[in-house]
């Protein structure tokens, strides 16, 4: 069975509305983007305008409020993916998967994009736990002609559709890059889903 699953619906739709309005909105939260992996190339692996957000944070409102929308949003999409792929849970640590609540906002400019062939599984040490992500998800907020996401191995182009959410492996078997659009920006909002319960993590995080 296919492992880059595909979601929409009303919902999805305004959600992807919504982060628009919030990013134009709150330019105080906009930052450089920043891509982890090899250094040294002479080309930056990712040009964007990030904003991250934190669905456990609850000192900003707004963003809270966002991105606990966000967050049921893709969890309901998650919880559909495993019920059309029922041993995907069972093989994974504590048979258990959460969405990660930290994630980030992206807006590529003309000519900006996520370039390098990536995927989102690493060994970094960030809150996020990367090591410990099964699968990594897309909130397309814009339809973007020929602007997509584009999958190695499978040789596929995701095409850039407003209030589509895609849901793939964050390892390996993935490896992808977006693809540039020189007449057009792009907006979505992208994470991932983690092995084990969220309450573990919670208790981490909070102890770190």
């Amino acid at each position: 069975m296919q492992l880059i699953a595909r979601y929409r619906n009303a919902g999805y739709g305004a959600l992807a509305d919504g982060v628009m309005a919030f990013f134009d909105r709150r330019p105080d939260l906009q930052r450089p983007g920043v891509a982890f992996g090899p250094d040294g190339n002479a080309e930056p692996a990712k040009v964007s305008t990030d904003i991250s957000l934190v669905a456990i944070d609850r000192s900003d409102a707004e963003a809270f409020a966002l991105a606990e929308v966000i967050l049921r949003g893709v969890s309901a999409a998650l919880d559909q993916y495993l019920k059309e792929r029922p041993l995907f849970r069972s093989c994974c640590p504590e048979q258990e998967l959460f969405v990660n609540p930290i994630f980030n906002l992206q807006r590529y400019a003309p000519g900006e994009g996520f370039r390098r062939w990536h995927c989102d599984w690493t060994i970094s040490e960030e809150a996020t736990e990367p090591v410990h992500r099964v699968l990594a998800w897309i909130l397309y907020c814009d339809t973007v002609p020929e602007g997509g996401t584009e999958f190695h191995w499978q040789q596929h182009h995701e095409q850039a559709e407003r209030g589509k959410l895609v849901i793939f492996p964050a390892g390996p078997s993935h490896i992808h890059r977006g693809r540039v659009s020189h007449d057009h920006s792009k907006t979505i909002a992208t994470g991932w889903i983690n092995a084990g319960s969220r309450a573990g993590y919670l208790r981490r995080l909070a102890s770190g």
